[in-house]
């Protein structure tokens, strides 16, 4: 649907949507329909209801009713679903400390591969992955902002640490990649790879802006958890989590970690050097079966 032309998918939801409310209407005119008298598609015509005023007003009030759906669940995708609730309630007009768990996420080599693609599959490219990157949100995770090739997504404390779900975030992110590999072979003529960075961290929740207003979250956080995705490249490292995340997962024994260097590394533009780990999905046995 993102490569067809914007004209036809306003009009082909138009034409969802009415579709789905005349069924509305077919199935409340015909409440004894049975099994066999639908499978009768020449009897369905004769039963077809005649669009009263009542019907056509029914179905102005349902097409709305979609319209004020879709704008809520793009209010709820675009601030997630916490940040709403304290945004209805007028909680964020003054900054708020909070503790959170974010992921910097980014694609490699994308200079390269931009170059190689022109820059309009690039963007297709882009929009392609980052519709596959939906995935987070099974692993209760927040999609903050989109940057270029890359996103950082955000966990609050207790849904982020708990199944070590900032971690299984990224690796069903590359799963979903590696099934769709068909797709982005043919399309493409590659298969795009993703580094990441976790942190955790104190930062400050705030609404900013007057007019096109947005949900901010500042602190040293972001920054040190950029710097630490940053070092992917260096470590050759897929996944990188800080020293205090490591600390603060409670089930370590599903991944394997590795300590950087055995000691605090120091990160560009931090003068304090941070502990770092490697993190890697262990590969799950397969159990032989017994000859009988």
């Amino acid at each position: 649907m993102r490569h067809s032309p914007i004209r036809f998918v306003v009009f082909l939801r138009f034409i969802l949507y009415f579709i789905l409310g005349y069924l509305v209407v077919f199935f409340s005119e015909n409440k004894s329909l049975t099994w066999d008298e639908l499978l009768d598609y020449k009897g369905l015509v004769n039963r077809m209801p005649e669009l009263s005023l009542t019907h056509i007003r029914f179905l102005s009030w349902f097409y709305i009713s979609c319209i004020l759906n879709n704008l809520l669940r793009g209010a709820l995708h675009k601030i997630g679903m916490d940040n709403f609730v304290y945004w209805i309630l007028g909680m964020l007009n003054k900054p708020r400390a909070e503790k959170r768990i974010f992921m910097f996420i980014d694609m490699k080599s994308s200079v390269t591969i931009a170059e190689q693609l022109g820059h309009k599959n690039f963007s297709f490219l882009v929009q392609d992955v980052f519709s596959d990157l939906a995935i987070v949100e099974n692993y209760h995770g927040e999609i903050y902002q989109y940057l270029g090739d890359g996103a950082i997504i955000s966990w609050s404390l207790k849904k982020g640490l708990r199944n070590n779900n900032c971690i299984k975030a990224f690796y069903a992110f590359q799963k979903v990649i590696q099934r769709k590999s068909i797709f982005y072979d043919f399309r493409y003529g590659m298969m795009p790879e993703f580094k990441a960075g976790i942190h955790i961290g104190e930062i400050m929740v705030l609404q900013v802006g007057r007019y096109k207003r947005d949900i901010s979250f500042n602190g040293d956080t972001l920054n040190t958890t950029a710097r630490i995705e940053s070092m992917c490249n260096v470590c050759k490292e897929n996944l990188l989590i800080s020293g205090v995340l490591y600390e603060s997962l409670k089930d370590k024994e599903r991944f394997t970690f590795k300590e950087i260097d055995g000691q605090k590394v120091k990160l560009k533009g931090k003068r304090q050097a941070v502990q770092i780990y490697g993190v890697k999905q262990k590969q799950k046995s397969k159990k032989k079966r017994k000859k009988a």
